[in-house]
């Protein structure tokens, strides 16, 4: 009976083993380890901080690294039907790494951020404007940028919008008039076909009114937004003037990278944040 009891003890242990790390490759694939991708390691605080503007109210999150403030900050922005926990893992290496960063949920996508229309409006309509979304956002983000820039863990000299897909041209759209205010752009596989006049010269809305450095990371099996998409930018870009962008293309990577990837992303973020002097 005693032998019995072994067997099957022995084959839980195993199966809980083997379990186990089916659940930790899954985790590290889809979702990543978060983890300091700089030369220290800090720990860090989180923040809920509300950001309010002509009658919305935007629900976000502040990743602060423990030790003498300002920090270099970085805000950031998330594409369609998601929400802040989006890039947790990126942002989480980064606050791990020295670099502050805020994370909120646009207005319309989820029931967080409240405002005239309700909650989630854009995001249960049948008919959805995402072009007329993006201008939209634009608004939350120069709202976010002001208050984030004005908080006491916050280097204002030293501050960074970082943006995926839709919320990728949300930043490369708002960014036009913030080229004396943001030291840096990051755009993960932007979505900038929904800014048509991004490429346009002498729109308003055209990208190369911020001439700040950009950083663009796209991956090569994006079926949302291809890899052209995202080479027409740099070199649409760098007309402007001569590495006025670079991009880091992820052989085999998705329209969102995968969990192993978003850290790899981190590391060229924060290498991206020292090379334009935000990491001192």
């Amino acid at each position: 009976m005693w032998k019995r009891y072994r067997i099957l003890l022995i084959v839980i242990l195993l199966s809980v083993l083997i379990l186990g790390s089916i659940a930790f490759v899954c985790v590290n694939h889809f979702i990543g380890f978060a983890r300091a991708v700089g030369d220290s390691a800090f720990a860090y605080d989180v923040r809920e901080i509300w950001v309010e503007h002509d009658g919305i109210r935007l629900y976000g999150k502040a990743l602060i690294p423990q030790g003498e403030a300002p920090f270099p900050t970085v805000i950031y922005a998330h594409g369609a039907e998601s929400d802040y926990k989006a890039d947790m893992a990126t942002l989480k290496s980064l606050a791990m790494s020295g670099a502050a960063c805020y994370t909120f949920d646009f207005y319309g996508w989820t029931d967080r951020s409240t405002g005239p229309e309700g909650t989630s409006w854009f995001k249960d309509s049948k008919q959805r404007d995402y072009e007329a979304q993006v201008l939209k956002q634009t608004e939350d983000l120069n709202a976010v940028i002001d208050s984030i820039r004005a908080l006491e863990f916050t280097d204002s000299e030293r501050l960074y919008l970082l943006g995926s897909s839709m919320g990728g041209a949300t930043v490369a759209t708002a960014a036009v008039s913030h080229s004396e205010d943001i030291r840096g752009i990051i755009l993960q596989y932007p979505a900038i076909n929904l800014n048509p006049m991004a490429m346009v010269e002498g729109s308003e809305r055209n990208v190369n009114g911020y001439t700040g450095p950009v950083l663009i990371l796209q991956g090569t099996e994006d079926k949302i937004v291809p890899l052209s998409m995202s080479e027409q930018l740099e070199e649409y870009y760098n007309t402007l003037y001569e590495n006025h962008a670079n991009m880091i293309v992820y052989e085999g990577q998705p329209h969102v990278f995968t969990g192993k990837i978003k850290v790899e992303a981190a590391r060229e973020i924060f290498q991206f944040l020292k090379e334009t002097d935000g990491m001192r």
